[in-house]
């Protein structure tokens, strides 16, 4: 019986410790980002239909937060996923985003370059 109640104790304390020692693996990023021409563009969910031309395509993704992107990165969207420049709209404002057949409009963020 004593073996059982240290054992029914001690699971919830170890996975209790096991959880806070892990959650520097845990990334918290304030918003969804692309990287295009060297830029860093917010993901908004407003869906866009106008498309022109495919631009880039993401080579990177990762959930890690880091100070340094690399150019056609995304916390959000698998490498593979198509970037296009939206019809009528310069690209120093916005791209569109390809995602299961839609396109999302992805806002630039001034101030927010990144490194050649």
């Amino acid at each position: 019986m004593k073996k059982a109640l240290v054992i029914i104790l001690a699971v919830p304390i170890f996975l209790g410790l096991w959880s806070c020692s892990n959650q520097h693996n845990l990334q918290s990023w304030a918003f969804d980002v692309v990287t295009w021409n060297h830029e860093v563009y917010k993901i908004t969910n407003e869906a866009v239909t106008e498309i022109d031309d495919e631009i880039g395509t993401i080579k990177k993704y990762s959930t890690n937060e880091s100070s340094e992107l690399p150019n056609l990165f995304s916390n959000k969207y698998n490498k593979g996923t198509k970037l296009f420049k939206i019809k009528n709209v310069e690209t120093n404002d916005y791209i569109a985003v390809q995602d299961d057949g839609l396109y999302y409009k992805a806002e630039k963020m001034e101030g927010m370059k990144i490194s050649r």
